[in-house]
């Protein structure tokens, strides 16, 4: 069982991070672990008004974007009870601040917040990440996991195991 679950919600990805969050709740509950949210936002360009004068520069759309990122991850833990949660804002590229994150938080699962049918594109970025950003040390899941029953469980719960 997973004992840390380092739950990744990127900009922009708002279908199912509740029930993500819930999911990776109730796997650290049953295990008796911790989860650590990361909020992971590509880094941001100066932003200009129609007339390019500088309106916010760059520390500012951080700072901006760390207080969105920080107010969603605080409505999420919000949701999870009787484990210890964790929150992080981090700036860069996903897969290297996910492998960044794994390591520094030794996480025994990465999940990642997609809808509760992931298409092709979620499918192909948890590989993506176990395999090139991870190096299949540490498994990813896409949470949500569907919850219609046998016969779809095994394919929609994307998991790639660590070799």
């Amino acid at each position: 069982m997973a004992k840390r679950i380092l739950l990744v919600v990127r900009e922009g990805a708002h279908a199912a991070r509740q029930s993500a969050a819930l999911a990776a709740g109730r796997l650290a509950r049953e295990s008796g672990g911790a989860v650590r949210m990361m909020y992971v936002s590509p880094l941001p360009a100066a932003r200009m008004d129609r007339h390019d004068r500088m309106v916010a520069n760059i520390d500012q759309e951080m700072m901006r974007i760390t207080g969105e990122g920080q107010d969603c991850l605080a409505r999420l833990a919000a949701e999870i009870t009787d484990v210890p949660v964790e929150r992080v804002v981090r700036f860069g590229r996903l897969k290297d601040e996910v492998r960044i994150e794994a390591e520094a938080f030794a996480a025994d699962l990465v999940a990642l917040a997609a809808p509760l049918s992931p298409g092709l594109w979620h499918r192909t970025l948890a590989w993506y990440l176990g395999h090139v950003a991870l190096a299949s040390k540490t498994p990813v899941v896409l949470l949500p996991v569907s919850a219609q029953g046998p016969e779809r469980g095994p394919r929609d719960a994307v998991t790639m195991p660590a070799h």
